[in-house]
């Protein structure tokens, strides 16, 4: 037992004096905090309002789509909607390359204005949100789709929108000064 706690010592040694593990040595040494990226300059949304940094002003969506788009790559860690009505959306991360998009978070009845993600370490410089469902939306009587052969819900999507769109990451305090 002494014998394999002494090798993974002098492995753990190896490699810290060895730099191999620098970004995460980094990351452990220098004090990080989260840092908004919607509010630097160069972000661009669907509604700039959206992205503002005023709680008070308020961004519609295009249709049933919001997108982010970040000037650069950067990893994100959480996401925060302040003040909205959606209720259901699907949160999609760009993928590098050419158009592709992947599913990174589901909002399911959601019932509160306010709406904080995790997640661990999304790298993409656009994030793209798809609603489905909203507190405004007109319910009317459900109709037979003879295409289908079922009875469909007839749902009109009403015009969503947020307050605050906030995307955060782990910046050094040494950088953000």
């Amino acid at each position: 037992m002494q014998r394999y706690l002494s090798i993974f010592i002098m492995f753990l040694a190896i490699v810290l004096l060895s730099g191999c593990q620098s970004k995460v040595l980094q990351m452990l040494i220098e004090p990080q905090e989260l840092y908004n990226y919607a509010v630097t300059e160069g972000v661009t949304c669907t509604s700039p309002e959206m992205i503002d940094g005023d709680i008070k002003t308020k961004g519609y969506a295009d249709g049933r789509w919001i997108h982010l788009n970040l000037p650069t790559q950067k990893a994100i860690h959480r996401i925060t909607i302040n003040g909205t009505n959606i209720i259901n959306a699907m949160i999609y991360e760009k993928l590098e390359g050419s158009g592709r998009w992947r599913a990174i978070m589901q909002i399911q009845n959601n019932e509160s204005p306010v709406v904080k993600m995790r997640f661990s370490a999304v790298v993409t410089d656009a994030i793209r949100i798809y609603i489905s469902g909203t507190t405004d939306d007109e319910k009317a009587a459900n109709r037979f789709d003879p295409r289908r052969g079922t009875i469909v819900p007839q749902i009109k999507l009403g015009r969503a929108f947020i307050h605050e769109l906030e995307v955060y990451g782990f910046v050094s305090k040494e950088k953000q000064k």
